[in-house]
């Protein structure tokens, strides 16, 4: 594992924004989704749209 002060610092911030979400993958993709939107909002960021996203739902749903 690095010893690098930049990369403990970076994966700290991000082992705190999984246990802010109970380390849950479908909160932390709502918390990031948000953020984005938000971002787009203030009209400074640019984001390329992709197509929608499956639901959990879709996703566990045994194929037809």
């Amino acid at each position: 594992m690095s010893t690098d002060p930049l990369i403990q610092e970076v994966r700290k911030a991000r082992h705190e924004i999984s246990e802010e979400c109970s380390h849950d993958l479908w909160k932390l993709y709502a918390r990031y989704e948000a953020l984005q939107r938000e971002m787009k909002a203030r009209g400074r960021h640019t984001f390329v749209d992709s197509p929608p996203h499956p639901t959990p739902q879709e996703l566990t749903a045994a194929p037809q």
